[in-house]
């Protein structure tokens, strides 16, 4: 084999190394961390930056990426005055995460279980009313599916940590930890 090929053949195992580890999310976001979460009745956290805020509230674990909506990024967000017509469910109380499965086989969100526990020792089960699939195409996981969990809970002063469990395949848990 000439230098010239084997030359060539470098770039493309090269490349082929990072097109895989590009293709997955893996290690965008932590399992775990301390957020400046807007508890009831009290004042949303200031920042400016609403992808940096969104980030804040975004934590992953295996296949489950999950971001907590949060009035610090949703007043952020394009048109804020819209803001209650977007997410409805979170200015009527309820504790509300944002969902993406990355998954190798296929699954359907709507048939699994997801729980919500908090330091107060609340713990609450929801499921996904419809969710938006799709196949992804080249290296690493090769099923999306993104959908809202909207949980009959108020995340209250006492509060200290919020844990979400993925009850499914391939599992996933990630918590937040409220900074105050």
């Amino acid at each position: 084999m000439g230098a010239r090929r084997r030359a060539s053949m470098g770039l493309v195992v090269l490349a082929c190394a990072l097109g895989a580890t590009g293709c997955s999310k893996a290690g965008s976001f932590r399992a775990k961390g301390s957020t400046g979460l807007t508890v009831s009745g009290g004042e949303a956290v200031a920042t400016q930056d609403p992808a940096a805020a969104k980030t804040a509230f975004t934590r992953q674990d295996g296949p489950l990426t999950a971001a907590l909506l949060d009035a610090s990024w949703i007043r952020l967000e394009p048109d804020p005055a819209k803001a209650e017509e977007r997410h409805p469910e979170y200015f009527q109380g309820f504790t509300v995460v944002e969902v993406t499965l990355q998954t190798q086989n296929f699954v359907q969100p709507t048939k699994e279980t997801y729980l919500l526990e908090d330091s107060t020792g609340a713990r609450v089960t929801t499921k996904p009313e419809v969710y938006k699939g799709e196949t992804i195409r080249g290296f690493g996981p090769k099923h999306l599916a993104e959908f809202t969990l909207v949980f009959p809970h108020v995340v209250s002063k006492d509060v200290t940590w919020i844990r979400l469990t993925r009850m499914g395949a391939e599992g996933g848990t990630v918590s937040w930890e409220i900074a105050r």
